[in-house]
């Protein structure tokens, strides 16, 4: 899929896009709707009028990992296979001279808490904010392009707080900016290509262009545009583009804000974008995520399996799958093991692949690792606590600074089979169990 608009044709077309025609308030309203959505049927949802605004919500596309894996053109079994060999492949852009991101260009009297939708989520969120925009920026000495998630604050008329901090690559940038001096010439793409939304999740190298990770990862060139008022190209096909620049040498405080640890990040000083200009299609969709949802755990959960997928590959050949569930600080690795030593190998290269990684199982492959309960049952019936578990102190894990204490440590958990009690922990079958169409059997409506 080429577009954020080929992803809710596929939904649309499939039956899981809901589509909300009652005039919705972005103020709590349209977050609790989408709660409950995800707490049921999961579909996407689209609110077609939300009051402030004359441009349409669109939220939960990626409530399901199968539509991560449609919207690049994958298999969900073999999708973090898949995505480690075209990872590698990357893919120039192709250079276009307009696109439907240009059907509206604003430059004057931009003001975001008019010309943005106004979504506020959590009850104590210090006002609304944009947590589906694309951060793209070229690298200040070397023209690299980076993209990246980063939660941008709506304060009005033309200007924004970003967080962005290093480690994170962007936060690099823009003290690599700072040290020559200059602002980071930065912007924001709210609607961005399936590939793109992806890139900006991975852990690639720093090094690495992130918009031909996106064309290699869609299998076809990333459609650029100059931007009218910055130097810098993003997608021709975007819903929305906000450019402008992260001021150097300043900061202010941001926040709180309710993040996806269900937990709030109090006022902190963080960045400030200054915005130059708006630009959009002239029927524009507007793409907001709610951290920590479904949506949000499967974007992010998909590049961190990718990641935990090419580490532990290199010391256990057969891996069915890996699942991040919770918060993605910890991961469910489903192997086929040819020796004992492969789970502690697997657990290792996990915790190494990916530095939150906090609380790492390795089950065998006829446990569903996205399965929760099927993941309990295998530590609770196949793991031997006073040999199976391993406790690695105080290495650091979830680097925020004002919770880094708490996430120090990190627990893995050997939930195999002993490959001489293979026969012993055979699994029940039930013949017959998955030709069944109950509706066939039951009395009454």
């Amino acid at each position: 899929m080429r577009t954020f608009r080929d992803l809710l044709a596929w939904l649309e077309n499939r039956g899981d896009l809901a589509t909300v025609s009652r005039a919705v308030d972005p103020r709590h309203e349209l977050t609790a709707v989408m709660r409950r959505m995800q707490a049921g049927a999961n579909k996407g949802l689209l609110f077609k009028q939300v009051k402030g605004t004359d441009i349409p919500v669109a939220t939960n596309l990626f409530g399901f990992r199968r539509a991560v894996a449609a919207s690049l053109g994958l298999d969900e079994p073999s999708l973090l296979r898949s995505m480690v060999a075209l990872e590698g492949r990357r893919m120039p852009v192709e250079h276009v001279a307009t696109g439907p991101v240009h059907e509206v260009v604003k430059t004057d009297d931009v003001d975001v808490a008019r010309d943005v939708p106004q979504v506020v989520f959590a009850e104590h969120d210090g006002g609304a904010y944009i947590t589906a925009g694309v951060l793209i920026a070229p690298h200040p000495r070397t023209g690299v392009y980076n993209a990246s998630w980063n939660r941008c604050q709506l304060v009005g008329d033309d200007k924004l707080r970003v967080r962005m901090m290093p480690p994170q690559h962007l936060g690099r940038y823009h003290a690599e900016a700072e040290a020559l001096g200059q602002n980071l010439p930065c912007a924001i793409v709210i609607g961005a290509p399936p590939g793109l939304m992806m890139s900006a999740a991975s852990k690639v190298p720093y090094e690495v262009d992130e918009l031909e990770v996106a064309g290699a990862w869609q299998q076809s060139p990333l459609r650029v545009v100059r931007c009218r008022t910055i130097p810098v190209d993003v997608p021709a096909d975007a819903e929305i583009v906000i450019e402008g620049e992260v001021v150097c040498g300043v900061r202010e405080e941001e926040g709180p804000f309710g993040e996806f640890t269900d937990a709030y990040v109090p006022v902190m000083r963080n960045h400030v974008f200054r915005v130059k200009a708006i630009t959009r299609r002239r029927d524009a969709i507007y793409h907001a995520i709610l951290a920590g949802g479904t949506e949000d755990l499967n974007l992010v959960g998909v590049p961190i399996q990718t990641e935990i997928y090419k580490k532990v590959a290199q010391f256990v050949p057969r891996i069915r799958d890996i699942a991040t569930p919770g918060y993605v600080f910890g991961c469910v690795i489903a192997i086929e093991k040819d020796n004992e030593d492969q789970p502690k190998n697997a657990l290792l290269a996990a915790m190494a692949a990916y530095s939150w990684s906090k609380v790492v199982v390795v089950v065998d492959a006829d446990v569903d690792p996205f399965d929760a309960a099927d993941v309990l049952w295998a530590i609770q019936t196949r793991c031997t606590p006073e040999t199976g578990i391993y406790v690695v102190p105080r290495i650091p894990s979830y680097t925020r600074e004002d919770v880094r204490d708490i996430h120090r440590g990190k627990v893995g958990i050997d939930a195999t089979v002993p490959l001489d009690k293979r026969a012993l922990f055979a699994r029940r079958r039930f013949p017959g169990e998955d030709a069944v169409r109950l509706e066939e059997y039951l009395d009454g409506r």
